[in-house]
């Protein structure tokens, strides 16, 4: 039996009452322009599809984000409350704390509040192409260019109780660290106060289904909608070479959009749209609640892309016939960036198998690889000393001995296993960003993700669990 989701494209409902309900809901995305751009002017897209969303009810709600664009946009308000005007659907919001402070999150929130938007997903944002690097060219830790999502979540949650919050993950990992940080970080989300989960963009339906195998597998029962994103020809290159923080397309994947697109315009497109239209139709087998469908600028488009995909959705009512059909359309082709192919499960995208079940979904071996000693040496000597609680000028000498200088800020080291977060560039102290590549390389820096080194001590600890737990601050006990 498949997972699916009723169809129900007729409602009034907010995007809350349809995610409870069980209603498979569509979200078409809209990215601001640069603000270098006149705002009216280049709104003018915006309020074209904007007009549209509201004019077709299969949509839901106009999804507005700016936190994979790597310029300065419009501000966000500012958009949302132009296109408000064209569309009186209840947006989703991506609020993303890449480039401000929480007074500017305060702000931003009261003017989607007085909107009467009320649906936020917070996240931490790519990284900016303004962010600071030394003589060399290696990025500098700039903790204060970027607000950590689980950060956000508390404090939307604390703040605006009655608010509707989402969480996003990247489940495109193809590697083993990288893929437990994901999932680690995502449960992290929904305890800090997330109502619904947003996976990421990608192409590789094994890993979608990973996603729903691992969330029922933890009887974690929270919505979860696939964002789908159409590539245009000309950024595949990009894609394939990983220039899209945490975007993944595999080599054959690309060849195969590559050849398309040297057809024609109009094959190239027609074959992009039933490729989104196949992945919608698969995730509503998977048990998706909805899809956001991403990089459609064009209000024409649009109509088209959301024809395709209601067509779809009727279409399939059988997994293994939709199988069948994606496997034909892609010939087969390898969607994993080789050499990295780790999925947690075995047996994903088969026909006789489409939910989670214990007994016959058996998770692939793995090893977390070990620490290194002098990783270990310091989480040995920052517990016995209880490092986290030393405040004032010996607490700094303690850590600095510990961990290295602290460039002014106090890092709160029990979240780390005593290593210091200032060695991620985005200064991130509740995990890792989506933005790796397949090898685990940080987006910004040629070398392994600093969480890494934090996942490899908390295996040796035998304390995964760390890595999902929302812990207050310990108190500072000595100075």
């Amino acid at each position: 039996m498949s997972n699916q989701l009723s169809i129900r494209f007729e409602q009034a409902n907010t995007v809350r009452q349809n995610l409870r309900d069980g209603r498979f809901t569509v979200f078409l995305e809209y990215a601001p322009p640069l603000a270098e751009q006149p705002f009216k002017l280049a709104l003018k897209p915006g309020v074209e599809l904007a007009t549209y969303v509201q004019e077709d009810s299969r949509i839901a709600a106009l999804a507005i984000t700016n936190h994979y664009a790597d310029q300065l946009c419009h501000p966000l308000a500012e958009v949302a409350a132009h296109l408000h005007e064209h569309c009186h659907k209840e947006s989703l919001i991506y609020l993303s704390g890449r480039g401000s402070t929480l007074q500017q999150v305060r702000s931003t929130l009261a003017s989607l509040v007085s909107l009467g938007i009320n649906t936020v997903v917070p996240v931490t944002g790519q990284a900016a192409a303004a962010h600071p690097r030394d003589k060399h060219g290696e990025p500098q830790c700039w903790a204060d260019g970027y607000i950590d999502s689980c950060r956000l979540l508390r404090l939307l949650h604390e703040e605006y109780p009655e608010m509707c919050l989402g969480a996003t993950v990247n489940p495109f990992k193809y590697n083993i660290s990288d893929a437990f940080l994901q999932y680690g970080k995502l449960v992290r989300k929904l305890n800090s106060g997330a109502q619904f989960i947003v996976a990421q963009a990608g192409w590789d339906m094994r890993k979608y289904q990973e996603l729903q195998w691992y969330l029922q597998g933890r009887n974690l029962h929270e919505p979860c909608l696939a964002r789908l994103l159409l590539v245009r020809p000309e950024d595949v290159t990009g894609v394939v070479e990983h220039r899209w923080g945490g975007l993944v397309m595999s080599k054959e994947l690309g060849s195969q959009l590559q050849r398309e697109s040297q057809v024609n315009d109009v094959q190239a497109m027609a074959a992009q749209i039933r490729r989104m239209s196949l992945l919608a139709a698969g995730c509503r087998l998977l048990g998706y609640s909805g899809v956001q469908l991403a990089g459609v600028q064009d209000a024409k488009i649009a109509r088209t892309v959301v024809d395709r995909v209601h067509a779809a959705l009727a279409e399939f009512t059988s997994f293994s016939a939709w199988l069948e059909a994606w496997n034909d359309f892609h010939h087969r082709v390898e969607l994993a960036p080789y050499p990295y192919k780790y999925y947690v499960f075995k047996g994903l995208l088969e026909s006789r198998q489409v939910t989670f079940n214990p007994e016959t979904c058996s998770r692939t071996s793995f090893t977390i690889p070990p620490p290194a000693w002098l990783d270990m040496v310091r989480y040995q000597v920052g517990r016995r000393l209880r490092l986290e609680r030393w405040r004032g000028p010996i607490g700094r000498l303690l850590r600095a001995a510990v961990t290295g200088p602290s460039q002014g800020r106090e890092w709160q080291l029990d979240k780390t296993f005593y290593l210091s977060a200032r060695q991620c560039p985005k200064g991130l102290e509740e995990g890792a960003c989506g933005g790796s590549q397949p090898n685990g390389y940080c987006e910004l820096a040629g070398r392994t993700c600093f969480y890494h080194r934090v996942l490899a001590l908390a295996e040796w600890r035998n304390d995964l669990e760390a890595l999902e737990r929302v812990d207050e601050p310990q108190a500072p006990e000595r100075s």
